[in-house]
């Protein structure tokens, strides 16, 4: 009887130790995935068109550039704003030298030699470097329109990496979700079969595949949220420690309001995967006839 309790007890802590396992991983790169996601998001925000303005430009000239810029298809908008920014060369200056503690007249002996820009956000069906290429000659050719700069290939071969990077996370997600969930279903085809002579007796009695199953599912759920909450608390301990660790990882994970989500999100697959495994194993059990039992 003590045997029998403790090969219980053992199987089903393996079980809940695949479960956490399953949840650990699952909490750990969905919260990769989602850094990546938010580091390119900020990179993408950051890609805008500066379009320095001649010297001779007046205030309504430019006034003007921003109502016709305003009316371009490819601006972006912000809570139904258009994004473009106004930045005088006084303040261009002014930032010069409080961030530099230099004065520009001395390095260059020039009183101003910064111009008058205009930054431009792009909507991000236009992010890209052969569409950024096409509507710097387009602005270039305005009249007062000094010169006109964007981010370069750098940018755009960096965005494609993190998409890359997002694309390898979301492959091992899958890829040792399936075989955690192989492992699962092992462990409670194991557990089940060690049942299979109490669940045909219960069906011999007269009892409903609904009835039977019920404990069984109860179960399942239990050591699914066990498992779950355990591997997911774990993982989101090691993402506090190392952001805390790492201040560019801080700054990343803090940012995102998701963590809530993909804890719940990694305690409901645990319990679905907990769940479906118990439901195949309990109906190939429940079809099984008397002589197939042993």
């Amino acid at each position: 009887m003590k045997s029998n309790k403790q090969r219980f007890i053992r199987r089903n802590s393996t079980l809940i130790l695949s479960i956490a396992s399953l949840a650990f991983i699952i909490s750990l790169f969905f919260q990769l995935m989602l850094g990546a996601a938010k580091w390119k998001h900020d990179i993408t925000s950051q890609m805008k068109m500066y379009i320095y303005l001649e010297d001779s430009v007046s205030i309504n000239q430019i006034n003007t550039l921003v109502f016709k810029f305003k009316k371009l298809p490819y601006l972006n908008k912000i809570n139904g704003k258009s994004d473009i920014e106004f930045k005088s060369k006084n303040k261009t200056a002014n930032e010069f030298i409080s961030k530099n503690n230099e004065n520009f007249e001395d390095l260059l002996g020039e009183n101003n030699p910064f111009k008058n820009l205009l930054i431009v956000g792009i909507n991000n069906d236009f992010k890209n470097e052969t569409e950024f290429n096409v509507l710097a000659k387009n602005l270039a050719q305005i009249d007062g329109v000094y010169e006109v700069t964007f981010p370069n290939s750098y940018v755009s071969t960096l965005i494609k990496k993190i998409d890359r990077i997002s694309y390898f996370l979301f492959f091992i997600i899958f890829s040792v979700s399936v075989f955690v969930y192989l492992q699962i279903s092992n462990f409670v085809k194991i557990n089940i079969h060690s049942n299979r002579i109490l669940i045909k007796s219960m069906q011999l009695l007269g009892s409903t595949d609904n009835y039977i199953r019920k404990p069984y599912l109860i179960e399942s759920l239990i050591q699914g949220l066990i498992g779950g909450t355990s591997g997911a608390l774990i993982s989101y301990l090691l993402i506090y420690y190392f952001s805390n660790s790492i201040p560019e990882l801080k700054r990343l994970i803090e940012e995102n309001n998701m963590q809530l989500l993909s804890f719940l999100i990694c305690i409901l697959f645990c319990c679905l995967f907990s769940i479906i495994a118990t439901v195949f194993s309990l109906n190939s059990k429940l079809k099984t006839s008397i002589s197939n039992l042993i």
